[in-house]
């Protein structure tokens, strides 16, 4: 015999079923069901396309599709498909927040931590880019003044080598005050750098209601989506229905028929 024909561990074993074979299995009555008002659904579509190419529907007709109508509606709702979808989702529902909680517990902690750090971490930072603002601005105050001494003993000497010779050192100083003031500028602008990592600030416009009543909605027209305004449209015409039109808007009752 070869070793190849040796059966082994778990030869019984099948793959496991995937989600949709499974659910094939558990609930193939309800998947008979449904075949079974789909075959009978299109017995009634074939009465009917052929009642409306000799005259018109009929009352007969009428009641066979109100007969299928109800039934679909029973097989649809609580008491059928959407009672077992409920009932399939049940298990999975608990696992899934199960799951989540054991994550949310740990990134919870982990949160708090790092809100905890970055509140300490940023009010030092924000001293620290302060400070360095007010350094790098008492430099280039500095440097200025150092460039406008110079330039001021220029003009006033009275020997024209020497003075060109402080003219030259005072232009020195002036470029100098210059580089002074550009890095003035820009400093307390930039991400610290430490030796463990950068500590970054980072911000967004944002805004508060304080008082609903005086905001000028027209002034938030451009801003407002169309699906967010179309919520407004329709609750505007719950309220009124039709005894108060809407400039912009067609403003009608919408029937949905049943079946009981």
């Amino acid at each position: 015999m070869d070793a190849s024909d040796i059966v082994g561990l778990g030869h019984n074993n099948p793959p496991p079923l995937s989600l949709s074979e499974q659910l094939a299995i558990d609930f193939k009555s309800l998947m008979d069901q449904v075949e079974a008002l789909a075959t009978s659904a299109n017995e009634v579509k074939a009465l009917v396309d052929a009642a409306e190419q000799t005259g018109g529907l009929t009352d007969d007709v009428v009641e066979k599709m109100v007969e299928v109508g109800k039934k679909a509606t029973k097989l649809a709702g609580s008491t059928g498909i959407d009672a077992e979808r409920t009932s399939a989702t049940k298990s999975r529902r608990e696992e899934i927040e199960t799951i989540n909680g054991f994550f949310k517990t740990m990134q919870t902690r982990v949160e708090r931590i790092k809100t905890a750090f970055s509140e300490k971490v940023g009010a030092y930072n924000d001293e620290k880019r302060a400070r360095d603002a007010r350094e790098a601005a008492e430099r280039a105050r500095l440097a200025q003044e150092l460039a406008a001494e110079k330039l001021e003993e220029a003009q006033n000497t009275d020997h024209s080598v020497m003075g060109d010779v402080v003219m030259n050192e005072a232009a020195v100083l002036e470029e100098a005050a210059q580089k002074a003031a550009r890095e003035a500028l820009k400093a307390g602008t930039g991400p610290t750098r430490t030796d463990a990592g950068t500590i970054s600030s980072t911000g967004r416009w944002t805004a508060e209601i304080l008082d609903a009543s005086k905001i000028p909605l027209e002034e938030l027209r451009n801003f407002i989506k169309l699906g967010d305004l179309e919520k407004y449209v329709r609750a505007y015409a719950l309220h009124h229905k039709d005894s108060k039109p809407l400039a912009g808007v067609r403003i009608f009752r919408e029937s949905k028929t049943t079946f009981r």
